[in-house]
């Protein structure tokens, strides 16, 4: 098969959910199949990106762009209203993306394009090829949410305004697609509700249980950590909730432990939870993985979000035992008590964590039940058919 695929960004390095995902899922296809990436240029790194890809077979064409995405502009805010566009999604209408989409199109014989979610979805009207579109996410889950946590009446209508917006892009442009991804049963409902029944495929979040691997020998003894990018608000959201009403009820029972905060491009309100004892903001770091290893428990304190979590996957695949919200965990079919402990309420949380640290045996267990869980049901190899095998049905 001849697919092209379409992505907002090059997905590489391995900053964020959304690059892990595209990048693991390229990689699988382009074992079986001849893959075009058409990607935005919105990072310095992105050439190494390119060279990354391109080892893996992949041909790659590069938009050029300004490094990173222009802020949103009045004229944008303007065009996004008129077009009832999602202001996130307005950002990346842009006429070279659509103009390379063309001449791809006009000049190579692709047998299916993949649209990576509706910041590339908004093209499909251009062109009559067998299509794809991947969500990791229900965007209008989480403007539903974020409107819901604010009490800032200004917030409040610009984020329930983004809601209704995504709301008709599910509603709207869903349905012109062959087929729609999804990553968990919760966000294929939503789709269902506007698509054929047929066409709704879960395609999971994975992770590679062979790059991730259970590493004990640097664990400390009492250091939890996040990971995400922390320039994102609901990321941002749950760091401050963990910092504030969580954290202080550990330290009264494990009083020398530490919180780290891993992540790029943190926010002056993460940047200030380094004031609190035991709070440690390390910004972007090359490599998660030492980090995932050094940890004694994993925390997801999420309170804001749709899809699901690849970090969860990934400290699983360590062999770490984790505390998540219910948010946090939504979407993985995770086993309470057994594979993962389920906290919402600050003193719930604290405890579960304050149990994991003092008692290793427990911890262990959990650690390795997520593992054996990881393995069996996670593997972006499996995944990576799945998707393949869809491409095939749609073909056919």
């Amino acid at each position: 098969m001849k697919i092209l695929f379409l992505s907002p960004t090059v997905p590489f390095p391995l900053t964020d959910g959304g690059r892990i995902r595209v990048f693991n899922l390229l990689k699988q296809i382009a074992e079986k199949s001849d893959v075009t990436l058409l990607a935005l240029e919105t990072q310095p790194t992105d050439a190494e990106g390119v060279a990354q890809l391109q080892q893996l077979g992949i041909q790659v064409h590069l938009v050029p762009n300004a490094p990173t995405l222009p802020r949103v502009s009045f004229g944008t805010l303007v065009n996004a209203f008129l077009k009832r566009q999602p202001i996130t999604v307005a950002r990346y209408d842009l006429p070279v993306y659509r103009q390379k989409f063309r001449e791809l199109v006009a000049t190579e014989n692709f047998d299916l394009v993949h649209y990576e979610m509706f910041h590339t979805a908004q093209f499909q009207t251009q062109v009559d090829l067998p299509s794809v579109l991947s969500q990791q996410n229900v965007d209008s889950a989480i403007w539903r949410r974020l409107c819901g946590e604010t009490a800032n009446p200004f917030y409040k209508f610009a984020y329930w305004t983004q809601q209704l917006a995504f709301q008709r892009y599910e509603r709207v442009l869903s349905p012109k697609f062959d087929a729609v991804t999804c990553t968990s049963d919760i966000d294929a409902a939503v789709f269902q509700r506007h698509c054929a029944a047929d066409t709704i495929e879960i395609i999971p979040n994975g992770v590679d249980v062979t790059h991730y691997q259970p590493d004990f020998t640097s664990e400390a003894p009492a250091h939890l950590i996040y990971i995400g990018s922390m320039d994102w608000y609901p990321n941002e959201d749950a760091v401050a909730f963990f910092a504030d009403e969580v954290l202080p009820g550990i330290q009264d029972k494990v009083p020398d432990v530490q919180f780290s905060i891993v992540g790029g491009n943190p926010s002056a309100r993460v940047q200030r939870l380094t004031e609190r004892e035991g709070v440690v903001v390390t910004g972007r770091v090359p490599e998660i993985k030492p980090y995932f290893a050094e940890a004694t428990v994993f925390v997801v304190p999420l309170r804001i979000g749709s899809g699901t979590r690849l970090k969860i996957l990934e400290a699983l695949a360590m062999g770490k035992a984790i505390v998540s919200t219910t948010v946090g965990a939504e979407g993985l079919d995770l086993k309470d008590g057994e594979e993962i402990f389920i906290a919402d309420e600050p003193t719930v949380f604290a405890d579960a964590v304050t149990r994991l640290l003092t008692d290793a045996s427990l911890r262990r267990r959990i650690g390795e039940n997520g593992r054996a869980r990881v393995e069996r049901d996670y593997d972006w190899r499996s995944i990576g058919e799945k998707l393949h095998q869809l491409y095939t049905k749609i073909l056919n």
